[in-house]
């Protein structure tokens, strides 16, 4: 498993139009629709990121050219032809998350802002409701509150069914490895990463094989890597 980010950073037009032709068709009519600048900068980068992922795995530029987006039947999107390549996205505040493994792999990030204490008492467990509740400290209890929300929504996106499939049925441990699916009775990995400033990450995959750090990939490294293929 490999486990990527990227800051999300302003593109010129020009540079829009330049990059636009590096991406999956997929992204690039998804992008068309979006009317917000950062939200299209987002999207952007997130593909750009993606690539890089593909071509950091061995495949080449002439397939990356030439693939196709798909989604399961629960909406979960992966590459068609390419069974080995399993990845997933996420995006928050200013950076771009994708995971990539040979297996289904889900991953989130999420930039630790003010939360209300009604999100919790409606999607987390009564005994991961309590969990939050005796923490006296709100820096502490923040940090708890989304390392919950990070597992839960890291489990929903490797399912591919996301929020609309429920988080409140995965249930998390205190020491945050595993992680219960109660609909289907079923036990995940997962691991938490607090590497970058204000922002949680978590992953979650059948096996424990996690990487040790997050392998930021720079912009400059970014834009260089694919212009140059």
């Amino acid at each position: 498993m490999k486990l990527y980010a990227a800051k999300v950073c302003e593109i010129e037009q020009v540079e829009q139009t330049q990059l636009l032709d590096l991406l999956d068709c997929d992204r690039k009519k998804n992008i068309a629709i979006f009317q917000g600048k950062k939200q299209r900068e987002q999207s952007m980068v997130a593909g750009l990121l993606l690539r890089y992922a593909f071509l950091q795995a061995g495949y080449n530029v002439n397939q990356w050219q030439q693939v196709e987006i798909e989604r399961t039947t629960h909406g979960k999107p992966h590459i068609k032809g390419y069974e080995a390549f399993e990845y997933s996205l996420s995006h928050s505040g200013e950076w771009v998350l994708c995971a990539v493994d040979s297996q289904p792999v889900g991953a989130d990030i999420q930039e630790t802002k003010p939360w209300k204490i009604q999100v919790a008492k409606r999607f987390y467990d009564q005994e991961e409701y309590d969990r939050l509740l005796r923490i006296q400290e709100d820096s502490a209890k923040t940090e708890l509150f989304y390392n919950m929300w990070t597992a839960k929504e890291s489990a929903a996106k490797r399912s591919g069914r996301g929020l609309g499939g429920g988080i409140s049925r995965y249930r998390t441990k205190e020491d945050y490895q595993e992680l219960y699916d109660t609909e289907i009775q079923k036990q995940f990995h997962i691991r938490l990463y607090k590497e970058l400033t204000d922002y949680i990450v978590c992953v979650c995959s059948e096996t424990a094989d996690f990487p040790k750090r997050i392998e930021v990939v720079y912009s400059s490294a970014l834009w260089y890597d694919n212009k140059g293929g």
